[in-house]
Order: C-alpha cells, then sequence, then structure tokens
C-alpha cells in the first residue's frame, strides 16, 4: 500500500516537474518574442542583420528623408537611406558599402562618364541586385557631372544613368556633418568611399575619407598599392 502511495507521489511530481518545463519554455518564447517586438511607429520593421545590429526599416510606400528602406539584395539585403523626396519618387543611397572597388580599371585620365566603376554598377551590379519588378522602380536619371572648381578639374560629360554616386556637391548637401557620411561594409570594416566628381587631376576621383570628410583632392583612379574604396550606389526609385 505504502508502496502504491509513493509511486503515485512519484507519477505526480513528475508531471508537475514536465508542465513547470513546458511552461519556462512558453515564458522564454514569449519574453524573447517580445524583446523582438516592433515598437516602432507604423510602417517600420526591425530585422537583425548578419554583423549583429538591427536596423529599422520604414515601409517604401510610407518613407521621408532620414528613413531607411529595404530594396534589391545583393550578397544580402540591401539597406537604403533615404535622402530625398519627390513627389512620389525616392532618392536613395546605400546604407553601407556595397563593395570596394578601384574607380577605373587603369590609371589614367578618366570621367565619371567613361570610367569603368559607372559599367559595373549599371550593368553587373544594376543586373544581380534588383529583381525586374524592382527594374521598373528604378528611373533612368540625368546625371550632372559637375567641375571640381577647387581643382579646375573637369567632371566630363552629363551622363543618364540607373545607379549612379554622389558627387562632391550632394554629399556636402545631404549630410552636414562629417559622423553622417562614415561608411562601413556589411561586415562592419569602416572604408572611405568614392564621388564620382573629379579629384586634383584627371587621374583621380574625389571620396569621403574614414571619418566621412570629404576629400575634393581624391585618390588615384586605380592603384595597386592602395586599398580599394567602397562603393555606395545611389538610385532613383518611383513610389505608389
Amino acid at each position: 500500500m505504502r508502496q502504491k502511495k509513493k509511486k503515485k507521489i512519484g507519477v505526480i511530481f513528475a508531471v508537475v516537474v514536465i508542465l513547470a518545463i513546458i511552461a519556462g519554455i512558453a515564458l522564454y518564447a514569449y519574453s524573447r518574442n517580445q524583446s523582438q517586438e516592433d515598437d516602432s511607429e507604423p510602417g517600420h520593421f526591425i530585422e537583425q542583420t548578419t554583423k549583429e545590429e538591427k536596423i529599422d526599416y520604414t515601409d517604401i510606400s510610407a518613407a521621408k528623408a532620414g528613413d531607411t528602406v529595404a530594396f534589391g539584395d545583393y550578397k544580402g539585403k540591401l539597406a537604403w537611406k533615404v535622402l530625398e523626396k519627390k513627389d512620389n519618387e525616392l532618392i536613395l543611397l546605400t546604407d553601407h558599402c556595397v563593395a570596394r572597388q578601384a574607380y577605373h580599371d587603369k590609371n589614367e585620365s578618366v570621367t565619371w562618364a567613361t570610367c569603368s566603376l559607372r559599367k559595373w554598377l549599371n550593368e553587373t551590379f544594376y543586373a544581380q541586385a534588383f529583381s525586374d519588378e524592382e527594374k521598373a522602380q528604378i528611373v533612368k536619371t540625368k546625371i550632372v557631372n559637375e567641375d571640381n572648381n577647387a581643382f579646375d578639374t573637369k567632371g566630363g560629360k552629363n551622363t543618364n544613368d540607373y545607379v549612379s554616386l554622389m558627387s562632391i556637391h550632394e554629399a556636402e548637401t545631404y549630410f552636414k556633418e562629417s559622423s553622417e557620411r562614415s561608411a562601413s561594409l556589411t561586415d562592419g570594416t569602416g572604408v572611405w568611399w568614392w564621388l564620382r566628381s573629379p579629384g586634383f587631376e584627371e587621374n583621380n576621383a574625389a571620396n569621403v575619407g574614414d571619418y566621412g570628410s570629404v576629400n575634393k583632392a581624391g585618390h588615384k583612379v586605380f592603384d595597386d598599392y592602395v586599398v580599394n574604396g567602397g562603393v555606395r550606389p545611389v538610385i532613383h526609385i518611383t513610389v505608389k
């Protein structure tokens, strides 16, 4: 009799332990979900990136200047800063540098119109990063290539591009502080990045330095002895 009673108590204890474990798992899952819950404004969603940072994305149809939106995929989802909204058009700059490349494939006099980086952006990157539906939203835009007045170097012919880079003027206009311009690769490595404007001579292109200052003198467009600059594409897209 006593043995049966002990057995019954043992079964009850085991059931209580199992229920406690189940309750603990459920509580953990709930608290984890709550900690990751989107507590931002309507039209936003937060996503964990590969480098353990959370990006607060805004729904692209509700985006305004200063917001971050998701659009396209190049070795991972692409995050873009909204530089400006004009009617139903957004001007976007990638949040991170998408690659490290030379401005041109050889060290020679070159402009944005003739450089190999422009060709890569409008052919390879454009083809790989965007779906057909996304390509339909990207506006082929007239790009005005201004001279570098600090060194009297010519900006070259204007172009019509799906994808471009910022100019010196744009980098200084959209970002008032150097800290706002500093950028990294998607793995978090800090990097200087190219502008499309010419540098102090015709085989140099301007850039933004590691800490966000605009370097109007620039770097050589191709240099075996210097680590290549980062690439931060700019696109114009239509939104409904």
